[in-house]
């Protein structure tokens, strides 16, 4: 059969999800003229006019139920409308793991939209909801973004449930963009910055984010070795980033410049600079830490840290 790539915009009831799509069709033809299929979850404040429909001669069709949308809801749509893409409005409140698809109907992408007047309220109300919609994001955009001072640290909150993704920021003109001034709870400006340890994950996913900044500074904290490789060795924390049952290793590689005999499980204090570069173990470049100082504290239970 042939190959039909699926399209997920994804977002809480009100966050844009319809606006967006109405946009990216009317200005790309090859979503025009018989060639797109929207399936939409949910109904808005935004709707999808029939006569929106007819002009950009686009198929539409509504689903209300996470239990419909299986491959057999799937095929039945193919057949009657022959699309070359799929574009599906989902329904934040569906689990996204009983989403069932054809075999020739890939995801090609996942959107997610967070409106950031609101973010903190459900972010912290409804942590859960927010993991099942940004867990499988290629690209986040937090819009309405116009006068919110804390879109740094909803950044680090959205990264903390997917370290991989795109983050994007939208005002009211409509550019996006990536850039922030950071509200860090350590001087980015110091050569060496001593973290605390609860600043371990915000530090964490500032370097992943914006490595450049941190180039050839020096770093010094308390982790723990998590591995003892062949030339390195890996340290980090255990972060819990959604819920109790979501905890994860947040860990770098380190070169030892210091010829230290390290263990397995051994609590220590690293100084560190930072580099991103080739990791002959992770076969891509990477953030890597090379220690110019390693002390070992006294031995400790490794507590779950959170963000």
């Amino acid at each position: 059969m042939i190959e039909v790539p699926i399209f997920i915009v994804n977002g809480l009831i009100e966050s844009g999800k319809t606006t967006l799509i109405k946009e990216i069709i009317e200005n790309n033809v090859s979503y025009q003229a018989g060639n797109t299929l929207i399936v939409a979850c949910e109904e808005g404040e935004v709707e999808y006019e029939d006569e929106w429909l007819k002009e950009y001669e686009v198929h539409f069709a509504s689903v209300s139920s996470v239990d419909n949308l299986n491959s057999e809801f799937f095929l039945a749509l193919d057949e009657k409308y022959q699309p070359t893409q799929i574009v599906l409005e989902y329904n934040s409140f569906f689990d996204i793991e009983k989403l069932e698809l054809p075999e020739h109907m890939p995801v090609y992408q996942q959107i997610t939209l967070i409106d950031a007047t609101t973010f903190s309220i459900y972010f912290n109300n409804m942590r859960q909801i927010f993991n099942n919609l940004v867990k499988y994001s290629s690209l986040i955009i937090f819009n309405r973004c116009d006068g919110i001072k804390d879109l740094a640290s909803y950044r680090r909150q959205v990264r903390a449930l997917n370290i991989e993704c795109q983050i994007g920021f939208e005002g009211k003109n409509g550019q996006l963009t990536s850039m922030l001034d950071e509200d860090l709870p350590y001087d980015i400006t110091k050569d060496i910055i001593i973290l605390e340890e609860e600043d371990y994950p915000t530090w964490y996913i500032d370097v992943f984010d914006n490595y450049e900044k941190y180039q050839g500074k020096t770093i010094k904290f308390k982790t723990f070795v998590r591995d003892i490789l062949k030339d390195t060795f890996v340290v980090g924390r255990n972060v819990m980033t959604c819920c109790e049952d979501d905890i994860q290793f947040l860990g770098y590689e380190v070169v030892d410049e210091t010829a230290s005999l390290l263990s397995i499980g051994d609590c220590i204090f690293l100084e560190a600079s930072i580099s991103h570069e080739y990791s002959a173990f992770a076969q891509e470049e990477v953030i890597v830490l090379h220690a110019k100082k390693i002390s070992k504290l006294p031995k400790e239970e490794d507590k779950v840290l959170t963000f």
